[in-house]
């Protein structure tokens, strides 16, 4: 005898089940995070009863689970057709249109859903990161704030808004929140190492070390931490205990450019340039660093070797457009040395090379009057 149904979940004993307890096992399925196997519950029980309210939202609830975004939507909107206020389809077709990178369209119906149920914290938390997404700064910080005035301890809304502060340039606000956030757990390596980066930035060099030092006590090979706690001890000129420091990154990884970079300088400091230009030379392998080849030809000028240093000057203003500001210091170097001629075949040889006009000839020609350069 032909059975009824799917024998796996239709049926009971070779009994059709109802459509309400296909749902209610869709649901098991899912608070289990057994997507597949609720999506297909759903879809059996939409084949017997295909506008089924509690279906259609499992359904897309399912699909938007296994990243069947399209099926997801079409359920979600299916369901809106006949209950535009259904709370579970307008919070679900929000999140499919964030998974697709919608973001307006995902705030439109979050917003709808919250003129329902205007306490929901969680898609209030979406909005505010979507806003994010679409540089709507204003919007997101307002979002965070309703949130906090709800659950002033609400992690997710305190951490948003820290995350906000910190990438619209606010240190110190971002610190604050960033510190509240601690509150949940005082040994988040992350946040303790983005506290500590941010108190450098506003020149709390000692609130920065502690930071650091707290971070290390949890990963004492941590490489953003130790980078950090050198700098520190480089803004105290302690160049030797910054080096040292920098050392121990380089135990453990390969580092960074910006690391090599300031090894390099703090060798200068030193007066070590022997071991600064490694460093300087390393930092350069890694990418174009008008930070390091400005500092190999601070060496160079040093050494008097100018076929180098010009060598490098060209380097640097050919590749690198922002580099600008390090011409005049360079060229008062070598005019200082007496190597005004070398400069005059230099500059002569750079505007030729830049036929059109731009913030390099600019520049040059600004810098040579200044210098007062017969040309």
């Amino acid at each position: 005898m032909e059975k009824t149904g799917n024998s796996g979940a239709g049926n009971r004993g070779g009994r059709p089940i109802s459509v309400i307890e296909i749902s209610k096992r869709g649901r098991q399925k899912f608070r289990c995070r057994l997507f597949d196997e609720a999506r297909d519950l759903f879809r059996e029980g939409l084949q017997r009863e295909p506008d089924n309210p509690y279906l259609l939202s499992g359904m897309g609830d399912a699909c938007r689970e296994t990243g069947e975004f399209a099926e997801a939507e079409r359920c979600y909107r299916h369901l809106l057709e006949s209950d535009s206020r259904n709370l579970f389809a307008l919070r679900g077709i929000g999140d499919v249109c964030k998974k697709l990178g919608r973001h307006q369209e995902a705030i439109r119906h979050w917003k709808q859903y919250l003129s329902l149920r205007p306490r929901d914290k969680h898609v209030m938390t979406r909005i505010a990161d979507s806003c994010k997404v679409l540089q709507q700064f204003d919007e997101a910080a307002e979002a965070y704030r309703q949130i906090l005035q709800f659950d002033p301890s609400d992690r997710f809304a305190m951490t948003g808004m820290a995350d906000l502060q910190h990438r619209l340039g606010k240190d110190e606000e971002a610190i604050e929140y960033y510190e509240k956030v601690l509150q949940f757990d005082p040994n988040e390596l992350h946040i303790l190492s983005i506290i500590g980066k941010l108190c450098r930035r506003i020149n709390a060099f000692d609130k920065a070390e502690r930071y650091f030092r707290r971070a290390l006590d949890i990963d004492p090979h941590n490489p953003y931490a130790l980078y950090g706690l050198g700098n520190c001890f480089r803004w105290h000129h302690q160049y030797e205990k910054a080096i040292e420091i920098w050392q121990e990154i380089l135990k453990y990884n390969e580092g960074t450019q910006a690391l090599f970079t300031r090894m390099g300088d703090a060798y200068v400091n030193l007066g070590n340039n022997d071991d600064a230009e490694p460093a300087y030379r390393k930092a350069m392998q890694l990418g174009d660093d008008p930070f390091a080849v400005t500092g190999l030809i601070r060496l160079y000028c040093e050494r008097r070797d100018w076929p180098q240093a010009v060598e490098l000057f060209w380097t640097l203003v050919t590749n690198q457009a922002e580099a600008t500001f390090q011409l005049e210091e360079l060229t008062k170097r070598f005019i200082r040395a007496g190597q005004r001629e070398i400069m005059l075949d230099f500059f002569r040889q750079l505007l030729l090379a830049n036929d059109a006009k731009s913030a390099i000839t600019d520049e040059i020609e600004s810098l040579l009057s200044r210098l007062d350069v017969d040309r």
